[in-house]
């Protein structure tokens, strides 16, 4: 009769080459980055890591997900005993960090719920104030990349989309799933994890931890003006040490000869606010048609979903493009920070929305939801370090726009 060993590794292997789209992510490496691009030194670890082959494994206890943010529930796991038998990442001030989480069949099966564009947005923050009550609404669209929003406990250190546009699990080579099928013959491995990168501010001191917190914005969208929350997190406690000798405020060199699964992604380490707005289902954006006064490289696809407006001199222009959508080309004035702005959108009977000049925003950071839907809160960033300064009107916006 086969042991109880064969069954859960049987179970296991199920598991991996069919990856269930009902389980969500989280971190699940923490891994330093050098000046080619390439993952270096000892991986690190999460705060409440599991290893996926532990016997007593289970998804729900490794992720720590978040419904309603009525309560303000806290964004990390507890840190008592957490790095008792792992290690935390060991780096310095200034260094680039990556991410590592797998995707469970959210980037390659996107159709299976609707959702945001590219799977939503992943924000990175980074403290060295961490408490363990710390909540999300502490957190979240709070601190800014300038340390100075919310509590000033912490800041914004990039963010990105959870698709990083590379990363697959594996799924038995079941070439009948497009993207799957198309990365698989693209990088000819059998999976390729997710990652965010970022960098430690320079200015940290060269002992102490800091904490980052990876916080996954994945709203499951109820129609084009509402949605209901869903929010992952993960919590990673790196030690600080000095920086190496001519280390500090060095800058990426990226080496094509990077094996891809052992590297960094090139756009994400240039782009360091990529993602700055929720986009409204799998479909791709419209091409961007503005330019700043920035000669910072962007591709469309990491500067789309833009809901921008200016504290600078700014101005704009509208275009009707087929399908009804208002595309807004805006010129602003080079700025280095980046501030956030929290607009609520209320429900069709009570109808609002934030515009400003020619810029409507619309997009839909999510609030706290019980039995019925709630109307989303829309993140506007309000930031002119990107090349692409566009707005994208949707929903009662465009509907307002077109009459």
């Amino acid at each position: 009769m086969p042991s109880k060993s064969f069954w859960k590794s049987l179970i296991l292997l199920a598991t991996a080459v069919a990856p269930a789209v009902n389980a969500h992510s989280w971190v699940e490496q923490v891994r330093r980055i050098d000046n080619t691009g390439a993952f270096t030194g000892s991986m690190g670890y999460p705060i409440g890591y599991m290893n996926r082959s532990a016997l007593d494994f289970n998804d729900s206890l490794a992720q720590n997900k978040i419904l309603s943010t009525a309560t303000n529930p806290v964004v990390c796991k507890p840190t008592a005993g957490a790095y008792d038998k792992v290690n935390r990442l060991s780096a310095a001030a200034g260094d680039h960090v990556a991410l590592v989480y797998q995707e469970n069949g959210h980037v390659t099966q996107p159709n299976l719920t609707p959702r945001p564009y590219r799977d939503g947005i992943v924000n990175v923050y980074g403290t060295m104030h961490h408490q363990d009550s710390d909540g999300i609404n502490d957190v979240l669209n709070s601190w800014t990349a300038d340390g100075k929003g919310g509590n000033g406990k912490g800041q914004l250190l990039a963010t990105h989309y959870y698709d990083d546009g590379q990363c697959y699990q594996n799924a038995g080579h079941n070439f009948a799933i497009p993207i799957y099928a198309a990365r698989f013959k693209e990088h000819g491995l059998e999976e390729l994890y997710c990652q965010t990168d970022f960098q430690l501010p320079e200015d940290l001191p060269s002992t102490g931890t800091y904490t980052v917190m990876w916080v996954w914005d994945w709203p499951l969208i109820t129609s084009d003006t509402q949605n209901t929350t869903e929010i992952y997190t993960s919590c990673a406690e790196i030690e600080l040490g000095a920086a190496a000798s001519g280390n500090k405020n060095a800058k990426i060199d990226y080496s094509n000869k990077n094996l891809i699964q052992s590297a960094g992604i090139s756009t994400q380490l240039n782009i360091q606010f990529e993602a700055t707005g929720l986009g409204i289902g799998t479909n791709s954006p419209l091409p961007a048609s503005g330019t700043a006064t920035q000669d910072q490289t962007a591709t469309s696809a990491a500067t789309s979903e833009v809901a921008a407006t200016s504290s600078e001199s700014v101005s704009s222009s509208t275009k009707k493009h087929k399908g009804g959508v208002t595309t807004t080309t805006v010129t602003a004035e080079v700025e280095t920070t980046t501030m956030w702005k929290t607009v609520t959108v209320t429900g069709a009977d009570n109808a609002q929305q934030s515009e400003t000049s020619a810029v409507a925003s619309s997009s839909a950071e999510q609030v706290s939801t019980s039995a019925a839907p709630a109307a989303p809160t829309t993140n506007v960033p309000v930031t002119s370090i990107s090349k692409f300064l566009k707005a994208r009107a949707t929903g009662q916006a465009r509907r307002a726009a077109d009459e």
